[in-house]
């Protein structure tokens, strides 16, 4: 794999805000402590190795090896978990959601981000230790983001019910699952690789939690990643005090909703990534997960199923804090509670709401972290890149909407020239003349002369759309092979990193083959790369 083209962040695949954030806006800096660099890695890192206590390595390392007793640890992850109880070891943190078999491609940009940033750092500061870490979503209850993933345009799905934390899922059902994958993939030996892959990572391991570890850890621990699920009694116990103060004092609703009125007036039309709520907190029993409400001076979870006053609640989270779950604007404060973390590296969506969090972690006293943008990459194959080239087509430009795509194509190849603009400019400035000439004689006139320079224009943008179509007809097979290489690289009309599976683009390589020159292409990217496998 190499990296043929880098994009910026100028592709259109980042919303404003990104853009904005991502180019360092002076106007969003109050919101976030400033993204990764070297040089801000090193104080952070100083800072929080400081801060974070003996106790709570210990209990972190000790919950981190009991998570790990179903599956043999890699002598680089046990380096690492023994590296974790030092006072000067920091961790570089990332996060996803149990997507069956990683599910889609950002999957592993975000984890490969996370390695090399920490053996980025490690060649930098000998004074620091720097752990990469997945954290599982595994208390998300979105059971249909999770349970499919794509080959090709082939929605594969795993139907089972689900109401509670996804982690906790039974993984038995998996085997129907695996029936689906078998005539995709039985008949090379790639595809043998990736059944017994799939089969030892779900079939064998007794929850979902348990079996995305086991991946993780077959795709990752040799570069020293460790995998931590915050479903745990211990780890929560060290949440207990922040807990309490949310639901005492609904700390994360009161910053939160001042945060969000400070960002609408530094960003035009803007719109919270997530709506906080006047307690952002979950109950969990018996595989639910339900929302807790405040009752005047007393608390429920949503249809009433428990209720609490204030003194029986808080007795209830110091007795069982793992039937408490935060929710996705706590889970953040959650994390970072209990790592010694410098770093989240997230995608956009995650790193809007982060930029809703700074004020809330302050109000709670836990240490907000430097936000890294993970790396946004095409991946193309050295035939898509040869067609590209064939048909001279830019790659910037497969980034466009189809519409837009095709018409700049159909102007870029076609023999006349179908662009208008020039003789839209000469038609608006021979009506100025008439403005000012209506002007001078009698401004009534000026709403005639309006109308007429409306109707001439439009008639001119409707004869460019009709000549843009006779070419689009004279020119069909270009066009045809050019939106056909769009449409493999963006299939379903997305991102390719959104819903293309790593199954797809392993080509010849084995599973550990592309792992490896994956994360080699996305050393030092940044903004959006195209890469070449």
């Amino acid at each position: 794999m190499k990296s043929i083209a880098s994009l910026g962040f100028q592709s259109g695949v980042y919303s404003p805000l990104m853009q904005r954030m991502l180019q360092s806006d002076k106007a969003l800096f109050s919101f976030y402590n400033g993204l990764f660099s070297e040089t801000s890695a090193q104080k952070v890192a100083q800072n929080r190795a400081a801060t974070f206590s003996k106790e709570s390595r210990q209990v972190l390392v000790d919950v981190i090896h009991n998570q790990y007793g179903h599956i043999d640890q890699k002598e680089e992850v046990s380096s690492n978990l023994q590296l974790l109880k030092n006072a000067n070891t920091v961790t570089v943190t990332t996060g996803h959601q149990l997507n069956i078999f990683t599910g889609p491609l950002f999957f592993w940009y975000k984890i490969l981000d996370a390695i090399n940033m920490a053996e980025r750092m490690q060649q930098l500061d000998r004074s620091h230790h720097y752990v990469p870490v997945f954290w599982m979503a595994s208390e998300d209850h979105d059971f249909e983001e999770i349970n499919h993933f794509f080959l090709g345009e082939q929605k594969v799905r795993w139907e089972t019910k689900s109401g509670g934390p996804v982690g906790r899922i039974h993984t038995k059902t998996l085997a129907d699952l695996q029936s689906q994958l078998e005539p995709y993939w039985n008949k090379t030996q790639l595809g043998k690789e990736l059944l017994a892959l799939f089969t030892a990572c779900y079939l064998k391991e007794d929850n979902l939690a348990n079996a995305t570890r086991k991946l993780v850890d077959q795709l990752f621990g040799k570069y020293g990643l460790i995998v931590i699920d915050g479903d745990d009694p211990a780890l929560k116990k060290g949440f207990v005090p922040t807990l309490i103060k949310e639901v005492k004092k609904q700390v994360t609703n009161k910053t939160v909703l001042e945060t969000d009125n400070g960002l609408a007036k530094v960003i035009s039309g803007y719109k919270p990534q997530v709506n906080s709520r006047e307690i952002n907190l979950f109950y969990l029993l018996d595989d639910k997960r339900l929302r807790i409400v405040k009752k005047d001076k007393s608390y429920a979870t949503t249809e009433g199923a428990y209720n609490w006053d204030e003194a029986a609640l808080e007795n209830e989270i110091q007795s069982h804090p793992e039937r408490f779950s935060p929710n996705a604007l706590m889970r953040p404060l959650y994390q970072e509670c209990i790592l010694p973390n410098i770093t989240y590296i997230g995608g956009g969506g995650e790193l809007a709401y982060w930029l809703q969090l700074k004020a809330t972690f302050e109000a709670f006293d836990i240490p907000y972290p430097l936000l890294q943008h993970r790396s946004s990459v095409l991946l193309m194959s050295e035939k898509q890149v040869k067609k590209c080239a064939n048909l001279n087509l830019q790659l910037q430009d497969l980034f466009l909407s189809k519409t837009l795509f095709i018409n700049k194509r159909v102007r870029q190849i076609s023999d006349i020239d179908i662009d208008f603009s020039s003789q839209k400019d000469v038609l608006i400035n021979h009506f100025e003349s008439l403005k000012e000439l209506a002007k001078q004689t009698d401004a009534s006139f000026l709403g005639a002369v309006n109308a007429q320079e409306k109707k001439q224009i439009k008639g001119l943008e409707n004869l460019e759309k009709r000549l843009l179509k006779a070419q689009r007809i004279k020119l069909q097979d270009h066009i045809i092979r050019a939106t056909d290489i769009q449409n493999a690289l963006f299939p379903n009309g997305k991102l390719q990193e959104r819903t293309a599976h790593f199954s797809a683009v392993v080509g010849a390589l084995s599973i550990d083959a592309f792992t490896c020159a994956l994360k080699m292409a996305l050393l030092d990217a940044e903004g959006l790369q195209i890469v070449q496998y």
